[in-house]
């Protein structure tokens, strides 16, 4: 891989920043995995639907982006599919703001046990423009799928009983 004058990498005669990298691990990676996980969605938000509550698993870029590297992490939340849609109703860019109402919402690095129920805490990943990220993704979707997903149907359940 070649870095061009712009900054960027050279992938197979294609040229991409990490912003174009990061959105192409989420189209090919991310988001087909969290389909084949059970949720639905497109762009960064997928969601699961169960007893009249959404579990929603967000996916969040930093601000703080280099042409070469980007770093990103996970919100995830539950909330009343009442409460949700009215939330929508009266403000529309609540789901482009991640705005939770009354509902849970919890950070996955807070999800996620080591070494004695300790939480990792604020957990960014890193994708790096031209890097595969292959094993990345892998690793983002075996957290949903160890820690993200449980806690939303754990919260979920203690919601409807």
């Amino acid at each position: 891989m070649a870095a061009d004058r712009a900054g960027g990498y050279v992938e197979a005669g294609a040229v991409r920043n990490a912003d174009e990298w990061f959105r192409l691990m989420v189209e090919t990676g991310l988001a087909p995995g969290l389909r084949a996980l059970g949720l639905s969605g497109t762009g960064r938000t997928f969601r699961v639907v169960r007893d009249a509550h959404i579990g929603q698993v967000s996916i969040l870029q930093s601000s703080r982006s280099s042409t070469y590297s980007t770093r990103f992490t996970l919100s995830l939340s539950v909330n009343a599919t009442d409460e949700w849609a009215a939330q929508l109703r009266i403000r529309p860019y609540a789901r482009a703001a991640g705005h939770q109402g009354s509902g849970w919402q919890e950070r996955i690095g807070n999800l996620m046990l080591v070494g004695g129920g300790v939480p990792i805490g604020d957990l960014w990943w890193k994708i790096e423009a031209g890097k595969p990220f292959g094993n990345l993704s892998d690793e983002v979707l075996t957290a949903v799928r160890e820690f993200g997903l449980p806690a939303i149907h754990h919260q979920i359940h203690a919601r409807t009983h």
